[in-house]
């Protein structure tokens, strides 16, 4: 019979407990408490506009295309949870999932009909569900031992961008899958991590993070190509760097929007043109936002790109971890 020797064991991204044995002392760092948001407006200049909501735990919000509602998950990265539907402008909150085993933050189709996210054990499974929350979810894909990360839906609801984060030698792989076969397509699965893909509005382009120049992760777009005679997805000729940064969201067809490490110390936003057959940008420019320390989604922009929506954190960061050691530990579990 299982005997707990320790509790509240802080766990890492990914998923994997922090603790140490030897000798008869076990050795862990206690898990935090979880952080306090307020999601709150904002206008480009950084000036509060107002507030979504009480206080609470709910983080990495996704804005619908429209600006009027958004869905939020109530636990952090490295915690499963469920996921929220906000209504902005009635500020009604109300339960979209109900198991507590969702993994990623909600991916809005661009018409706003449906919701993609992973859930199961460490997000092994991609789910679709009715955006009006009616109908059961979906299975999109499974696969065991994996842990999914869906970021985005194609304007023509055909295929959904995702990264895996625990592939055997790669790490980070970006996928699309086929939304009507349930088929998975590999884009990007080399020697470097690649996560965080997002279509532009058009389908043109595809903006993801890589860290194939060092440590830092930077943001770069691809075109997106789908072939007419197998109708698979890949990637294209062409690659332009963006900016070092993280979690890109385009806004419209004129700009990305990133933020940068640590993740969600700053937000940034880079002008761009789509309309040619090579791909422009032009130099990033600092949001003067509060700082959202640990959150790991981008400020979300309403179609007009003069207001966003930020989590700003009202806890005070630890100063210093918490260890906890017990000692004799296997005199606990003698029967």
């Amino acid at each position: 019979m299982p005997v707990p020797v320790a509790q509240d064991v802080g766990i890492t991204w990914y998923f994997t407990g922090v603790f140490s044995v030897s000798d008869g002392a076990l050795v862990y760092r206690t898990a935090s408490a979880p952080s306090t948001f307020q999601l709150t407006w904002v206008d480009r200049q950084g000036k509060t506009l107002g507030t979504v909501g009480a206080p609470g735990t709910d983080s990495r919000v996704v804005l619908s295309r429209d600006g009027e509602r958004a869905v939020a998950k109530d636990a952090p990265y490295n915690a499963s949870g469920d996921l929220w539907m906000l209504d902005l402008g009635g500020g009604r909150r109300t339960r979209f999932t109900f198991n507590k085993d969702v993994y990623s933050p909600a991916v809005w189709s661009r018409d706003g009909t449906r919701i993609a996210y992973s859930a199961g054990r460490l997000g092994d499974t991609i789910y679709e569900k009715a955006a009006s929350g009616l109908g059961d979810e979906q299975v999109l894909l499974k696969e065991p031992g994996l842990r999914h990360f869906p970021t985005s839906w194609s304007s023509d609801g055909r295929f959904l961008l995702y990264h895996t984060e625990n592939a055997t030698n790669t790490g980070y792989d970006l996928w699309a899958l086929s939304v009507t076969d349930r088929k998975p397509h590999l884009l990007l699965g080399g020697a470097f991590n690649e996560w965080a893909g997002v279509f532009s509005p058009d389908m043109r382009w595809v903006a993801y993070v890589s860290l194939e120049t060092g440590a830092a992760s930077e943001v770069y777009v691809r075109p997106f190509r789908v072939s007419k005679q197998t109708g698979q997805p890949s990637l294209g000729e062409g690659k332009w760097q963006i900016a070092k940064g993280n979690w890109p969201q385009w806004r419209i067809d004129r700009e990305i929007v990133f933020n940068t490490a640590p993740v969600g110390t700053a937000g940034f936003a880079t002008p761009v043109n789509t309309t040619g057959t090579a791909f422009q940008s032009g130099g990033p420019q600092r949001l003067p936002f509060p700082p959202s320390v640990g959150v790991i989604t981008t400020p979300q922009s309403t179609p007009d790109g003069q207001r966003f929506l930020i989590e700003v954190p009202l806890d005070q960061p630890a100063a210093r971890t918490s260890i906890s050691v017990v000692l004799n530990w296997p005199a606990l579990v003698k029967p």
